[in-house]
């Protein structure tokens, strides 16, 4: 995930021009991209503690932090879709600060479910 960032944010048009040669659209969709690839590393710790709820059997957190990223996007984007100043763009970094939310999130829910694991085992937690 931080290789595609890193991409998307050095060369953000690269991945676009197999699908068109139109500048215009070009230059929305490396936009696009180079807000949207601030996402892939909250994606990815998203997933990673969401497999770590599976592992420890318990899918509620995951269920949690999933609803708390519906919660904070769709109720703010209603609210700017009805706003006449509101652009493309908002949505993008509104999607960016929603998921960053939700991968904090689900990271601090791991580690309550994981120290509540080790309690139970009686092993050391730190």
């Amino acid at each position: 995930m931080l290789s595609l960032t890193a991409l998307c944010q050095i060369n953000p048009a690269l991945p676009v021009r197999p699908f068109s040669n139109d500048p215009a659209v070009i230059s929305v969709a490396a936009e696009f991209l180079r807000i949207a690839s601030w996402n892939f590393v909250a994606v990815g710790l998203t997933f990673s503690c969401s497999g770590m709820f599976q592992a420890l059997g318990d899918t509620r957190p995951a269920l949690i932090s999933s609803a708390s990223r519906l919660l904070t996007y769709v109720v703010p984007a209603v609210w700017l879709s009805g706003q006449s100043w509101v652009v493309l763009r908002d949505f993008w970094y509104l999607s960016v600060a929603s998921l960053t939310v939700q991968a904090v999130f689900a990271y601090l829910l791991l580690r309550r479910q994981l120290h509540h694991k080790l309690k139970l085992f009686g092993a050391p937690v730190l």
